[in-house]
């Protein structure tokens, strides 16, 4: 199928085949974020090969740049729930409106980003981060929050793009600019033999240059979601309460997830400063498959959103179902994968300047038996939540990842290590549990809202 202009991709969205379009949509964001996940690997190799603290500060402390960066991630999201709507029911004036003040939104959040900067050393021993960690990470960590106010350009355009169906776009940009990263990163360690703040640096290079190729086209005069650089500080309030109202749930929910994830390796510290490090490295390659089905699960929100604009209920209830049968069979797949390549794996991710950490290795293999099972759980879960979200019920979304966090990851953790003195196996159980365990509230919930959605059809 040839290339579909925004007109006529709304018309698919409303009324081609389901399986089709989620497939169509979601394949390239699925071999994207494969990729994503196969550099992650790259990268996280590289501050390996740097030392065992060295990987282990970048895990933590990319985790505390996530918690930030869900403010604007969350922000984007929620606001192009809103905007996915308006665009289903042909409404592009209001569409127009929705992205201009988006924009003017992101920007207020850039500043207070950049004024973090000066301080970030305080901020980091305020929340009890290990010495060595501020040592090696501080001028790290600034220069990712640099990055981080520069790709929220970058996401406002790939939504853009991922709305408009055009995710093999997102797909070529994506993998170029990680690329890019990787090839930044490898020349500042392998070839000058300079530390994680030169992989930061990288970031930085890479999130620029992405940012620059996306301006065109955010200041697109032909497309309806063109942004009027004259429009950003003219929004009416009432549109900026809109956004900012949906919005925040999941901004709270994807900070909360991050932060859980920094208590989680707080208490993974305890069995010492290299379990942080090994934790990471198994969600990193279990991301391979769970982001891989996600990818898939990520289009149909975009669809449950337009087709809900447009008061096609009944089809918004179909994308869902049709989003588990995908998202469970490439789970499996993957799965499968995940399973014949793990033995290598995880030698790389253990082996150092200084050769290979036997202890390491076998650290992450035993987190890795279980976390690799959890991925079973992400795709019914993660298909559950993009429906929610695709109906604006972020609130929802909200409870259902606090439970996650809250309920069945932390509390489950404490209490394993009362009982469990292996640290590894601890936190693989740890994982399955909350990753499986959310599933079937996440799945209940749909179910209800599914049936609601068809009286009000009715």
């Amino acid at each position: 199928m040839g290339r579909m202009t925004e007109t006529e991709f709304r018309e698919y969205s409303l009324s081609g085949n389901l399986y089709g379009l989620i497939i169509q949509v979601g394949t390239p964001l699925a071999v994207f974020a494969l990729f994503n996940c196969l550099f992650s690997i790259l990268d996280t190799m590289m501050a390996s090969h740097l030392g065992t603290i060295d990987v282990s500060a970048v895990a933590y402390l990319n985790q505390l740049r996530m918690i930030l960066n869900a403010i604007g991630s969350g922000l984007i999201t929620g606001s192009m729930i809103l905007i996915n709507r308006a665009y289903g029911a042909g409404d592009n004036g209001k569409v127009s409106i929705l992205m201009n003040t988006l924009i003017r939104l992101l920007m207020a959040l850039s500043v207070l980003f950049i004024l973090m900067i000066p301080f970030v050393p305080d901020i980091l021993r305020a929340i009890s981060t290990p010495e060595e960690f501020i040592k090696e990470g501080a001028l790290y960590f600034r220069i990712l929050l640099i990055a981080s106010a520069l790709n929220f350009i970058n996401l406002v355009y790939i939504n853009i793009e991922k709305t408009r169906g055009r995710t093999g776009v997102i797909m070529v940009i994506n993998i170029a600019s990680m690329i890019v990263k990787l090839g930044l990163s490898a020349f500042f360690i392998y070839a000058l033999d300079k530390g994680i703040t030169f992989i930061a640096l990288a970031t930085l290079i890479t999130y620029a240059l992405f940012a620059a190729y996306s301006l065109t086209h955010i200041f697109d005069r032909s497309s309806i979601f063109y942004v009027n650089p004259r429009l950003i500080f003219k929004g009416k309030k009432e549109y900026t309460k809109s956004l900012i109202g949906i919005s925040y749930p999941v901004a709270i929910e994807d900070s909360t997830f991050s932060l859980g994830k920094v208590v989680v390796s707080s208490l993974a510290a305890s069995y010492g400063a290299e379990m942080i490090g090994a934790l990471g490295i198994s969600n990193n390659m279990c991301g391979i498959a769970s982001n891989f089905e996600n990818g898939f699960s990520d289009a149909s929100s975009a669809i449950v959103s337009q087709n809900y604009g447009a008061k096609k209920y009944d089809r918004a209830i179909k994308a869902y179902v049709a989003n588990i049968v995908i998202t469970f069979t490439v789970s499996l797949i993957a799965l499968a994968f995940l399973f014949m390549l793990d033995e290598p794996l995880i030698r790389l991710f253990s082996t150092s300047r200084s050769g290979l950490d036997a202890s390491f290795h076998d650290t992450i293999s035993r987190i890795f038996l279980f976390d690799a099972f959890s991925c079973l759980g992400i795709a019914l879960n993660g298909a559950g939540m993009d429906f929610l979200l695709g109906l604006g019920r972020t609130k929802i979304t909200l409870v259902l990842n606090f439970v996650k966090i809250f309920v069945l990851r932390i509390p489950v953790l404490f209490i394993l290590q009362r009982f469990i003195s292996d640290g590894a196996t601890a936190l693989g159980i740890m994982m399955l549990i909350s990753n499986v365990g959310v599933s079937i509230p996440t799945t209940i919930i749909c179910a209800c809202v599914s049936a609601k959605l068809l009286r009000k059809k009715d």
